[in-house]
């Protein structure tokens, strides 16, 4: 055992962390935080000279030296994300690091530095228990008086009489121990590690993890497709699974670790022919005429439960069987058996309110009750898994999981205890495990154990420009985070929704004269100029839970609905035309569920029409002549053309899963990007033609790493802009002490 002193060594303290130079660590209330070299090293120089200014030229040439090869702006521009991310800190917000525009960046926040203070001398062992990890102390030889020995001899007269006293003192500290088990306050939960498995960066945040408590089941994307692939539960090497088909989705392993439950992927919410698959490796077999969009095996093995549109069913593992458990308005998801085999839990997404809650109910179709306590519309409520043989929930819940169609998750993980007291109540109240930078979705556990296993995500967005001929692509608008944009008529400025917090920019296309248009967080998107240069129509979830269209002055100001609010409709986008008296818009009624329309709002009457044939259509755009209108039918993974002088639908291209129409300045091709095709590829459809050509693809950019590439808008001068996804996607554990 080691007792000598440490070497003092300097540490830098700001807010709640702590930078140890020495060790190059970065910890939170004496939690690491994951941090990579570069961001790592631009934290150093900016902590070793707090409140003065680096310039980007400064960094370079600390960090990336002479002769090194590197694209600067972008990785410079990624560090700072990643370090940003790491601190939880808001570049339009800063609490620590300031952007400086054109200049560079400083620290901000106060810094101490302090050193560490050398260890004491050892002075006692210190024993832990194997089961509880309690402690105890006990003093070294030499440590203390010697504790003398008492007399043992005792009149027995006075034996006699203490007995009886004797006895009634132990039923007391007996009834006493008792009642102290019950009300003394146990120490609560709480997160003894969290540690990263996989550095892949491209796990799937829709797959599911599976384990049989040695190894981890995943999905990655990358430009093959959907591949399976599997690590040990101590993290390391990741393995590809030869799969049975193309595109395997894995729902479930069987509880004597036989089978596999696989699917063939398709876009999110449709439904796959249900597969048995040995783990050893084999031929599948199917689950009988089984559809599902997902399915779970009962703890014994003996049944199945899926799901299918908004229905749960049970079958047996012929498949021969199903019957239905419920029927429910809005399709249940996140499917999980309780360990004794009697409830089913499960999640409903609310995408048009922007809720998430979490529900239970048994086998037989009874007992429906809420699982999280809290009213409808709080935060929203994921997927979950049991430990320690069902005495506990783990589960995931954040302000903007799933629901939210402007931000991006914000998850984090929580526990509840599910083992009930004698008065029939759980005993606390749900505590929280995480709490970010890390987004944690999909958590899993072995049945008895008390580790989670669940998928972490953090995004750090990059805004490109594809030249539509050389196909160069040159860094746009630093730290934007745009994941949505439109570009003025003149082609001189932009309009853009930042991904990271809803908010509603607008600058010139190099950046400058960048202005918010709306004080706070409005969880905007799908932003449009109007043909006068003078509003911006945008879709945001602003003064209500469901999206809406709102209106706001290109100078800013106070944004106005575009329809009433005294009714339940919402609305996903719209367009202008171009003469800018008309506003062209999905509607949805929530109060009575049924499907989207595409409507026509005319500003000077206010009449509202509705466009016959139009129903499942959503997203629609105007083209620059008045000619034309397309929309989305993700239903049906097809684009629609109508035609406003022949009043007729036609569908226009179909693919995997189309999405962000962009019509060209003239009018005369319509892009699309196509988000399930293996390179997300941007196409456009030429109304001469009507054939679907490629316009550019992203496969480069996903094999570097890139999570994802979502087209971002295109230009008066055709070029396409694009928002990478830098951030990473990787399998976490995370190492508990329950009670």
């Amino acid at each position: 055992m080691d007792t000598t002193a440490q070497q003092d060594r300097r540490l830098y303290r700001f807010g709640l962390f702590e930078v140890d130079l020495e060790q190059e660590t970065l910890s939170r209330q004496g939690t690491p935080v994951k941090l990579q070299e570069q961001p790592f090293r631009i934290l150093t120089l900016l902590l070793e000279a707090p409140g003065e200014l680096l310039s980007r030229d400064d960094l370079r040439k600390n960090i990336w030296p002479e002769g090194t090869f590197v694209e600067f702006d972008g990785s410079l521009n990624t560090a700072l994300m990643k370090l940003r991310a790491a601190l939880n800190d808001n570049a339009e917000n800063p609490v620590f690091i300031e952007t400086v525009p054109r200049r560079g960046y400083r620290f901000i926040a106060p810094v101490e530095i302090v050193e560490a203070e050398p260890s004491p001398l050892m002075t006692a062992i210190r024993i832990e228990s194997e089961d509880d990890r309690e402690s105890v102390e006990l003093p070294l030889v030499g440590e203390g008086p010697a504790v003398e020995a008492e007399p043992k001899e005792r009149e027995w007269s006075s034996l006699k009489v203490g007995l009886v006293w004797w006895q009634v003192s132990v039923m007391a500290a007996g009834l006493a121990a008792v009642m102290l088990f019950f009300l003394w306050p146990r120490p609560e939960p709480k997160v003894l590690s969290v540690s990263q498995l996989t550095h892949t960066g491209q796990v799937d945040p829709w797959g599911k993890l599976v384990t049989d408590g040695s190894r981890i089941y995943f999905v990655v994307r990358d430009v093959t497709g959907w591949n399976l692939m599997q690590t040990s539960v101590e993290g390391g090497n990741i393995q590809r699974t030869p799969t049975p088909f193309d595109n395997t989705r894995i729902f479930d392993l069987s509880p004597d670790h036989a089978q596999f439950l696989i699917g063939q992927f398709t876009h999110e919410g449709e439904e796959t022919a249900l597969w048995f698959w040995p783990v050893q490796g084999g031929a599948p077999r199917r689950v009988g005429d089984v559809m599902a969009k997902e399915a779970v095996w009962s703890p014994k093995g003996d049944m199945i439960a899926f799901v299918r549109g908004e229905t749960i069913l049970i079958t047996d593992t012929q498949g021969s069987e199903a019957r239905e458990v419920a029927r429910f308005k809005l399709a249940p998801h996140s499917l999980l058996w309780s360990p004794d085999g009697k409830r089913l839990r499960f999640t409903q997404s609310n995408l048009v309110e922007g809720t998430d809650s979490m529900w239970e109910i048994g086998i037989e179709g009874k007992s429906l009750r809420r699982v999280l306590p809290g009213e409808e519309g709080g935060p929203h409520e994921g997927s979950g898994t049991w430990l320690a043989g069902g005495n506990y929930f783990a589960f995931s819940t954040g302000q903007d999981l799933r629901a939210n169609l402007a931000v991006d998750t914000q998850a984090n993980l929580w526990l509840m205890e599910e083992k009930r007291s004698w008065f029939g109540s759980r005993s606390g109240d749900p505590i929280q495990l995480t709490k970010g930078p890390i987004a944690f979705d999909h958590p899993t556990a072995t049945a008895g154990g008390s580790r989670v296993f669940a998928i972490g995500s953090h995004n750090e967005y990059q805004l490109l420009r594809i030249d539509p001929k050389t196909l160069t692509k040159t860094a746009m608008l630093a730290e934007s985070g745009a994941t949505d944009m439109d570009f003025s008529l003149d082609g001189q400025w932009v309009v853009y929704a930042a991904r990271e917090n809803g908010t509603l920019w607008k600058s010139r296309i190099d950046g400058s004269n960048r202005m918010q248009l709306m004080a706070g967080a409005t969880g905007a998107f799908a932003p449009h100029w109007s043909p006068d240069q003078k509003q911006i129509l945008f879709t945001g979830f602003l003064l209500d839970k469901q999206p809406r269209l709102y209106v706001v002055s290109a100078q800013g100001g106070s944004p106005k609905t575009v329809l009433p609010m005294d009714n339940r409709w919402a609305s996903v986008s719209g367009d202008w035309r171009t003469d800018g008296r008309q506003i062209v818009l999905d509607v949805q009624d929530t109060a009575t569920g049924g499907e989207s329309t595409i409507r026509i709002l005319d500003l000077e009457s206010g009449r509202l029409s509705t466009i016959a044939g139009s129903e499942g259509l959503i997203e629609p755009r105007w083209s620059a002549d008045g000619r034309y209108i397309a929309a989305l039918n993700p239903k049906k993974k097809q684009i629609f053309l109508y035609d406003c002088k022949l009043l007729k639908w036609t569908v226009l291209a179909e693919a995997n899963f189309p999405s962000t129409l962009r019509w060209s300045p003239g009018g005369d091709a319509l892009y699309f990007q196509d988000t399930d095709e293996v390179e997300e590829s941007v196409f456009r459809v030429p109304m001469a033609t009507r054939e679907a050509e490629r316009v550019t693809r992203f496969g480069d950019l996903l094999s570097s790493g890139a999570a994802r590439c979502i087209f971002t808008g295109l230009s008066p001068d055709g070029s396409v802009y694009v928002t990478v996804d830098h951030g990473d996607v990787d399998v976490y554990a995370i190492d508990l002490k329950l009670r």
